[in-house]
């Protein structure tokens, strides 16, 4: 059990001295996992309820803000939201390990818990299993969420934001459609349409993002209300992995990037405030005293975009210059996110597979550290402000294969040009888990994928570890494990026109294919005023510059050479990528299929291998039998012990695992 050894100091204000977040409305607080005992920590509580905030648009914190100067005001000429956020704290706050987990929600659904407890999914945390193998409770973390993202729908246990909106703002926005099945008949809009005139709205349809749009002319589709649409004649179905590209005039945009400002804001008055305005106690304990005194984020995919841009904008500081995390954990996020916008949409990723790329999530810069940009000539890196204001987290990256092949995550260390690699600050920390997909489960629909998905290789067991290794950084300076991912100066990261791929059993439509390429990192004209979150091309105009993308290089087994290898990667049963291709069922065949990878096991026997043409040695030609195979996942697993990245309460799990792949 990891226990915080130094003094902790307690400096709590009260009053209008801290006033962002204003109001505390606890609306539940019961034992969690039905009063479980977590060792040495004691029960934890669920406490859950809403706060509501005010910002100051003229203060320099909150200017980078879009469209905030347009937001209704208060009595006092501040702007005024709310959010949702639930606790999960030890009964005896001062029997924790002193620091704040805070877990950026996923579309408002809470992800930690599966990720790093082994939990089920599901929001409502109040069924004695919610709490998994109980790992982060057992390690004595505060484990938080609120709201972030402004719009979602009411569903209970999503966790909302509420901000308000730029009234009289009208413009063009663009959504756009990709089906995965010849089912859909209504394409729902992201935002009210503000006229239901078809001439003030324009549908087209390509069969590639590389493919010029084809015109749907306004006889074949027309607004359902005014927040859909459908083709006519009625009934016709949208087809199956075509894209659809839908531009319409909306008002009124929600002031979306307040969801910065909010979590700042969050996490700073549970750091460093006793009580709210009208007295009410902070909730990470009794009468809002507690032993918190760091605080580190946690954001997958979506919500590790969310961090990245967070550091991006400047808001790991609050309003009065203390820091808001001093660890951050993005994982599987490559890019940045579409939320500090006018009319945004941050639960867009780049991408998607093979679609949607315009969107302006995926620009300069990628990387942490400064580089120059051949596009636009500037030099940038994420973590520039934050160093200004000497407020910069500790960051420790993980990403998974798919990152490199839909995200474009080879710009986070190597260059724009793609020629060579990038020192990184010493502050971060990137580790690649070699051979995985982007989810420990499947993504995408049966079917739409050509070939079963990447659930044979499981990145959690280094995740855990991890986790307990930036804690130990930030409190301790004791230095987290080296980092470890795929690089020019070695050739394990590599133009994707080198792979071999290996020439796997298969005819028709089951065959085995590789991509032709990773996603592009197309680039997008927005308009003249883009710096300030507002975009005037719509739908924004291709631009001809294109970043290179690399991938990791692979062995004769079509498995990666470089990265963090997973004992299931490091011994082998199957070829295991983090890409798939788009089957015909799921229309646009050959196109990279979502955020799903490919598992392609091994033949058993030499008889099987030879039968099927399979050039890949079975598995009793590299273990001899299931008992030899199981020793030496055993032994990768130490490795990984002894270097850091893996816990030894994990070796016998990733060992039982380990049996089903024979």
């Amino acid at each position: 059990m990891i226990r915080f050894s130094f003094l902790l100091f307690f400096v709590f204000v009260t009053g209008n001295a801290f006033p962002e977040v204003t109001r505390i409305e606890v609306t539940s607080q019961a034992p969690f996992a039905g009063g479980k005992v977590f060792g040495a920590t004691g029960p934890y509580l669920r406490v859950a309820g809403r706060f509501r905030g005010e910002l100051d648009p003229t203060h320099p914190a909150n200017r980078s803000i879009a469209d905030i100067r347009l937001a209704p005001r208060n009595a006092r000429g501040k702007v005024e939201y709310s959010a949702d956020f639930v606790i999960l704290r030890p009964a005896d706050p001062f029997k924790g390990n002193g620091t704040l987990f805070y877990d950026v929600n996923n579309l408002g659904n809470k992800v930690i818990l599966r990720q790093l407890n082994d939990a089920p999914p599901g929001n409502a945390l109040d069924a004695p299993e919610a709490a998994g193998d109980g790992f982060l409770m057992r390690h004595g973390f505060t484990v938080a969420w609120s709201g972030w993202i402004p719009g979602l729908p009411r569903t209970p246990g999503l966790l909302r934001l509420d901000v308000p909106r730029a009234a009289g703002v009208e413009q063009p926005v663009w959504d756009e459609f990709l089906f995965n099945d010849s089912r859909q008949v209504e394409a729902q809009l992201t935002f009210s349409a503000a006229s239901l005139d078809k001439k003030a709205a324009r549908l087209t349809v390509r069969e590639r993002n590389d493919d010029p749009p084809r015109l749907i002319p306004p006889g074949g589709w027309e607004f359902l209300d005014d927040g859909a649409i459908v083709l006519l004649p009625r009934g016709t179905p949208f087809r199956a992995g075509a894209l659809y590209q839908f531009s319409y005039r909306a008002r009124n945009p929600p002031v979306a990037g307040i969801g910065y400002a909010a979590t700042r804001d969050w996490i700073g008055f549970l750091r460093y405030q006793q009580r709210d305005s009208a007295g009410t106690p902070n909730p990470l304990g009794p009468d809002g005293r507690h032993g918190v005194a760091v605080a580190l984020a946690h954001g997958t995919s979506q919500s590790g975009r969310f961090l990245r841009d967070m550091l991006y904008h400047g808001f790991n500081e609050t309003e009065d210059m203390r820091t808001v995390f001093e660890g951050v954990n993005p994982h599987i996020a490559s890019a940045r996110l579409y939320l500090n916008y006018r009319f945004a949409q941050p639960n867009r990723a780049y991408s998607l597979g093979y679609g949607f790329v315009g969107y302006p999530d995926a620009g300069f810069p990628f990387a942490y550290e400064k580089q120059n940009d051949p596009r636009s000539r500037r030099e940038d890196g994420l973590l520039e402000h934050c160093r200004a204001r000497d407020v910069c987290p500790k960051v420790l990256h993980t990403v998974t294969s798919t990152e490199y092949w839909q995200g474009g995550h080879s710009l986070n260390t190597a260059d724009a040009a793609g020629e060579h690699d990038i020192a990184l600050p010493e502050s971060v920390r990137i580790y690649h888990f070699a051979g995985t997909q982007h989810s420990t489960t499947p993504t995408m629909p049966k079917g739409v994928c050509s070939a079963p998905p990447n659930l044979a290789v499981d990145p959690r067991p280094a995740m855990r570890a991890l986790v307990l290794a930036l804690d130990r950084w930030v409190k301790k300076g004791e230095l987290p494990p080296p980092s470890v991912y795929p690089k020019l100066a070695d050739r394990t990261l590599v133009s994707a026109s080198v792979l071999k791929w290996p020439t796997l059993p298969g005819s028709g439509a089951a065959a085995f294919a590789a991509p032709r390429a990773p996603n592009p990192m197309a680039q997008f004209d927005y308009g003249a005023r883009i710096a300030e979150g507002i975009i005037d091309n719509v739908p924004p105009a291709p631009h001809p510059f294109r970043y290179r993308v690399l991938v990791p290089a692979i062995d004769a087994d079509g498995n990666e050479i470089a990265g963090l290898r997973m004992p299931e990667q490091a011994v082998p049963a199957a070829t295991t990528t983090g890409w798939s291709l788009r089957s015909a069922e799921g229309g646009a065949a050959g196109e990279l299929c979502y955020l799903d990878g490919a598992a392609l096991p091994f033949a058993r026997t030499a008889a099987e291998r030879e039968a099927a043409k399979d050039p890949r040695p079975s598995l009793t030609e590299r273990y001899q039998d299931k008992n030899a195979f199981l020793a030496r996942i055993r032994t990768a697993a130490q490795d990984l012990v002894k270097r850091g990245y893996y816990l030894e309460e994990d070796v016998e799990k990733t060992v039982n695992r380990a049996t089903r792949a024979w």
